[in-house]
């Protein structure tokens, strides 16, 4: 194991800053977004009423769908669309899954609703 990568538990659990109970397996990925992590996110933004920037939102997207196609960098994001808000203190559910050609569909999902999808398009392994 070298530097970069995170620690594997029992079950395939990788253990990451962002992510709790986070699973890769080979067609996909899941992982629930550490809810301090997510307070962290919201630092600054929306006072009194926070909620998770939509930028924060694509990159854990971005980060779980990388989990599954190592070593591959992400070339594109396809498209990206935020259907609602979500707030740092619910249930934060992250899902990835491969798709043809190199791309990895993923899906945010906050208070057991789909909250953001995107599609991201991968290159050659470095």
């Amino acid at each position: 194991m070298d530097a970069a990568s995170p620690p594997r538990l029992a079950s395939g659990v990788v253990r990451s800053g962002a992510f709790e109970g986070l699973i890769v397996g080979e067609g996909g990925a899941q992982a629930r977004v550490r809810r301090a992590h997510a307070r962290a996110l919201c630092a600054g933004h929306f006072p009194g009423d926070p909620f998770v920037p939509g930028a924060y939102l694509a990159g854990l997207m971005a980060e779980l769908a990388g989990r599954l196609l190592r070593g591959r960098p992400i070339a594109r994001v396809a498209r990206c669309a935020f259907r609602r808000r979500v707030t740092p203190d619910g249930t934060i559910l992250v899902v990835a899954r491969r798709a043809p050609r190199g791309r990895v569909e993923a899906e945010i999902h906050a208070a057991g609703r789909c909250a953001a999808r995107a599609t991201f398009v991968f290159g050659r392994p470095a």
